[in-house]
């Protein structure tokens, strides 16, 4: 039995009593008094009926017609959605996690587990840990290698600051993969890769002619 039924039951339930109890006291009131007492509960009923009777009639009809009547289960994806925005980080990999025992061909559950360790824990190498075992685990189609493989770059790129290992990754994807997309991806990437490396020399050599510069 649902929330929202039990709701129902008790406030129609609660509304009953209140009826029964107001007529005991009206009851051997006179005929204007009990008129209005009808014109009131007549309301009343109309009120409930349409708000919570009509309602849960329908639900009951829909759920005959229309399914089984088997309980509807939230999914793995939206739980660990739920659990991350309760900051439950470990209860969101567990969720991950039994999706991937469902589905063990699909790269995006442990795609979900390592940015979680990464993102979340700030544990980049417990995500790379997770990542390098799926990727190991078995002979992957090419998209979905590519997929971990990248998702493997970044995690060096992003959260390791390891441009060489990220460009690594990403020269075993050129190579395992010539003449692909996921090739392209990764020349595109590594392009990237080069500015991000030029863009942090730049700085970092400005910031010693800075300093050299307050020392004189």
């Amino acid at each position: 039995m649902n929330t929202a039924l039990v709701i129902r039951i008790c406030v129609v339930t609660l509304a009953l009593l209140v009826i029964a109890l107001l007529w005991d006291f009206v009851k051997d009131a006179g005929d204007g008094m009990k008129f209005v007492f009808t014109i009131v509960m007549g309301l009343t009923a109309g009120l409930l009926a349409v708000k919570f009777i009509i309602p849960w009639f329908g639900d009951m009809m829909g759920e005959a017609v229309f399914s089984s009547g088997e309980k509807v289960e939230q999914d793995h994806m939206t739980k660990a959605a739920a659990r991350i925005a309760q900051g439950d980080y470990k209860g969101a990999i567990e969720h991950y996690e039994k999706m991937l025992e469902d589905k063990p061909d699909d790269p995006f559950p442990v795609a979900e587990i390592a940015k979680v360790h990464a993102e979340r824990l700030h544990d980049p190498q417990a995500a790379l840990k997770a990542l390098e075992e799926h990727l190991q685990s078995k002979d992957w189609p090419v998209d979905d290698a590519a997929f971990i493989m990248f998702r493997i770059a970044d995690v060096h790129l992003t959260h390791r600051h390891d441009f060489e290992t990220a460009r690594d990754m990403l020269e075993q994807i050129i190579g395992n993969f010539p003449h692909t997309r996921h090739s392209a991806n990764a020349h595109h990437r590594m392009s990237e890769i080069e500015q991000m490396q030029y863009k942090l020399l730049m700085e970092q050599r400005a910031k010693a002619g800075s300093s050299g510069t307050a020392k004189v």
